[in-house]
């Protein structure tokens, strides 16, 4: 997510942390489904994963797992993050993590931002799974637009350790870029730098989604995932969206990537708006309509021996 160099200075500034996990007991699924292609939202939950970290976002839960952002967003100075706006809804019959827009001013925006307290990073002959089904969608009124009709907008699920920023690395998931009536793009990414507060990737490691991806298709629902892996020291991280493979991440396939030297990362939800780069959002041109939101009905961790 941080991916504009006006932002250095600020990231090494510690966010504060809430209690524990509520559901600190580790689970073992044992019932067998699969992510296939295709849109199919399901997750991989049969043995050997071990569940290590759920939140279902269920109507009267709090988000005690979580802390929730007060500050103005690291890339863009027309947003302001308030603690209040993520919160707990019901969207499609199911309990959701809803994160919402308001327009202030002509150059202000609230929205929100939620930082797990937990953490985690694969030891050697570990891997972990990452997901969430997430729904991105804007409002006219009483009407429902599309997020692609929107302009401005920059939805994002990543995980990260900020101490020290990108020292320990951070994994962009997924960043998505509302630009109507152009088409709107989104990518995972990864940043690594040996010192704080310098990302020396650039944006070498960004990988565009495939230009097939239909946000709009299955009622807007689709499965994020991170495959996080560490077999005999060697690290790799998979992006898969729906099942299917977006980008394979190892230190061979970007310059100056150390992903031995990630973690460990806590995982973060946010609705962005605007850049602090005109050239890559015009301010002038920000349109969410009353409101862009992102709906997201779970987030898990799983882990598992390889």
């Amino acid at each position: 997510m941080k991916k504009i160099s006006m932002i250095t200075l600020a990231l090494s500034i510690a966010l504060g942390f809430a209690s524990c996990s509520d559901n600190p007991a580790l689970e073992t699924e044992t019932q067998s489904v699969s992510t296939a292609p295709n849109n199919n939202t399901s997750k991989v939950a049969a043995a050997p994963w071990v569940k290590q970290f759920e939140d279902t976002f269920n109507v009267g839960a709090t988000l005690s797992q979580w802390t929730k952002a007060q500050r103005t967003d690291y890339n863009s100075k027309y947003c302001d993050y308030n603690s209040s706006v993520p919160s707990i809804q019901t969207r499609d019959g199911k309990g959701c993590l809803e994160i919402k827009t308001t327009k202030l001013s002509a150059t202000k925006y609230q929205s929100g931002l939620i930082k797990s307290n937990y953490q985690y990073k694969p030891e050697n002959n570990t891997e972990y799974m990452l997901s969430a089904n997430i729904k991105l969608i804007a409002m006219d009124g009483a009407n429902y637009k599309s997020f692609t009709d929107t302009y401005g907008a920059w939805p994002a699920f990543w995980s990260v350790q900020e101490n020290a920023w990108p020292v320990q690395g951070e994994i962009d998931i997924m960043e998505g870029y509302s630009f109507a009536p152009n088409v709107s793009r989104f990518t995972s990414n990864l940043f690594y730098g040996t010192a704080s507060g310098t990302n020396q990737l650039g944006n070498t490691a960004e990988r565009n989604y495939p230009s097939t991806f239909n946000l709009n298709g299955n009622n807007g629902w689709h499965l994020y995932e991170s495959f996080w892996s560490m077999k005999n020291n060697v690290v790799t991280v998979t992006i898969k969206l729906d099942g299917a493979t977006v980008s394979t991440y190892t230190n061979s396939s970007v310059s100056k990537l150390n992903l031995n030297n990630f973690g460990p990362h806590n995982i973060i939800f946010n609705l962005n708006v605007g850049s602090n780069d005109s050239n890559f959002i015009d301010p002038n041109k920000i349109n969410l309509f009353s409101t862009v939101m992102m709906w997201v009905d779970d987030v898990t961790v799983y882990k598992r021996s390889i």
